[in-house]
């Protein structure tokens, strides 16, 4: 199963409290990226249950001689060397140019370590804030055509891949 087909049966599987939240004393639950992650990562290792790679969740690199200091959210390889570097995953629920510049540079370091797919998944947002995006990807310095962008729209539902609007034809 690849990375993009586990994310969208792992992202299917998560419940309303994992998406959003409930907060006593308030009327509205809240998003948090860290409650959603920790039931990624649970849904996403019964998704790639026969995978003979090893998700790793929030791995560490600082002092790791081969990588920048960052910490991904996911990544899907094989642990002890660079050869089976599949995939690397950001997870954000804030969609401000400073959040997506941050998950975007650390999307393109793993990229330059040789992890073949790269996904952005936005959550709990309605619409892909395209024009953020591309702003964010230039100042990362990273092109959007090489990360997958999906979508979790709402508890319940899997994440769709988006893509970005047609450029308005003149």
């Amino acid at each position: 199963m690849t990375i993009l087909a586990a994310l969208e049966q792992a992202t299917q599987a998560i419940g309303a409290p994992y998406f959003l939240l409930p907060i006593a004393g308030r009327d509205h639950p809240i998003k948090r990226e860290r409650v959603y992650c920790y039931e990624l990562f649970h849904q996403l290792r019964l998704a790639l249950r026969d995978s003979q790679l090893t998700l790793t969740g929030e791995p560490d690199k600082r002092g790791h001689p081969d990588f920048p200091p960052i910490n991904p959210d996911f990544i899907l390889h094989a642990p002890g060397g660079h050869e089976e570097n599949t995939a690397a995953v950001e997870v954000e629920c804030r969609v401000g140019l400073e959040h997506l510049i941050k998950d975007l540079r650390n999307l393109k370091a793993m990229r330059e370590r040789g992890y073949g797919t790269l996904v952005l998944l936005l959550f709990a947002n309605n619409d892909v804030p395209w024009p953020k995006l591309a702003q964010a990807a230039r100042e990362a310095d990273i092109g959007l055509g090489e990360i997958a962008v999906l979508l979790h729209r709402a508890a319940g539902l899997a994440a769709t891949r988006e893509h970005p609007p047609a450029p308005a034809a003149d």
